[in-house]
């Protein structure tokens, strides 16, 4: 369901790989607070698979997110 959910959002369209090592605490800089507390971390994969619900608001965050690190909201 997540996949489903974040191509209908654009969210896949507009990920690098910045984003994607920001998202597992991978990030360059040690002042970011993913080092700590990763995104991927306050993911429940297993309901953002088999739960629409959750998939569909867990893509508007990321979402959301995606564009607060790219500097369009905020």
């Amino acid at each position: 369901m997540i996949l489903y959910y974040l191509i209908k959002f654009g969210v896949l369209s507009s990920i690098d790989r910045e984003k994607i090592l920001f998202f597992l605490g991978f990030a360059p800089s040690p002042l970011y607070l993913s080092r700590r507390w990763p995104l991927v971390k306050s993911v429940h994969w297993t309901r953002a698979i088999f739960s629409p619900s959750y998939a569909r608001h867990l893509a508007k965050w990321l979402a959301y997110r995606t564009e607060l690190y790219d500097g369009l909201q905020g």
